[in-house]
């Protein structure tokens, strides 16, 4: 397979909470002579106004496509960041199939992961703290002895 990046987006900059990454792959059932492409990114819209009615932010998308795939059939990988819990991640996808129902579209998963750049540095900063504190805790309960 030979994945050539063709869309690269970043919305929502300023976001700092949670969020996560998905990474699936899917099959357009047209060559890219015949508006493949096309499909893929009314496929991927489908997905992100789907992620929009959930009440997720959209913060990075990125669209692969093989240009070594099949005659008749075009491969794609999207990569999909934004502040949904993994739960939703699968209904998600399985809406989007649902709407695009009328093409066959062949689809995996590869990968949910969480996603650590948009967390604020507090975070670090309070997990720290309490590992301090229980440290101290620890320590004055074994002074007592």
């Amino acid at each position: 397979m030979a994945y050539q990046l063709v869309m690269d987006r970043r919305y929502n900059q300023g976001f700092q909470g949670h969020a996560e990454s998905c990474l699936y792959e899917f099959t357009v059932n047209l060559p890219d002579q015949l508006g493949a492409r096309w499909t893929a990114e009314q496929f991927i819209q489908a997905h992100v106004d789907q992620l929009q009615s959930q009440n997720s932010m959209l913060l990075e998308l990125r669209l692969w496509e093989d240009k070594m795939s099949g005659t008749f059939t075009t491969d794609y990988r999207v990569e999909v960041v934004a502040s949904a819990s993994p739960l939703w991640w699968n209904l998600i996808i399985l809406g989007v199939l649902a709407v695009i129902a009328l093409l066959v579209t062949a689809w995996i998963i590869r990968e949910i992961r969480d996603i650590a750049q948009y967390s604020p540095p507090v975070a670090a900063g309070l997990v720290l703290a309490f590992i301090v504190i229980g440290g101290m805790i620890v320590v004055g309960l074994l002074s007592r002895r």
